[in-house]
């Protein structure tokens, strides 16, 4: 039984070792966390915030109705997916006509169209 106590004794060394690692860590984040940094990063990381949504605003209401004009791109550009594997219902009816009538009947799709809307700027 001498391997048997010598293994115990190795995870309960590991173990602790793994205790104060955790203990070191959580200490030194506490002490990030609470340095003036932060409070120095908060204002710029909200104004980013704002820009972000108002640069998307933007970009939905101004920019992609007129693009959603021109010949080649359809009009309900975030409404373009690819079937990867059909559902069951998919011989019944021709094929599906919206991503969510895809994913009802248990299709897997790649929504690419609401990617192509991220890319449009």
């Amino acid at each position: 039984m001498p391997r048997l106590e010598e293994e115990r004794d190795n995870l309960l060394q590991t173990g602790e070792e793994i205790n104060k690692r955790a203990k070191r860590t959580w200490n030194e984040f506490a002490d990030f966390a609470l340095r003036d940094n932060v409070l120095e990063v908060a204002p710029p990381a909200s104004l980013a915030s704002a820009f972000t949504k108002v640069v998307s605003a933007f970009v939905s209401g101004i920019i992609l109705p007129p693009i959603s004009l021109l010949p080649f791109f359809n009009r309900n550009l975030d409404e373009k997916f690819a079937v990867l594997r059909k559902g069951p219902s998919f011989g019944k009816t021709n094929g599906y006509n919206t991503p969510k009538q895809a994913q009802d009947d248990g299709a897997v799709i790649m929504t690419y169209g609401s990617v192509t809307l991220e890319f449009e700027l």
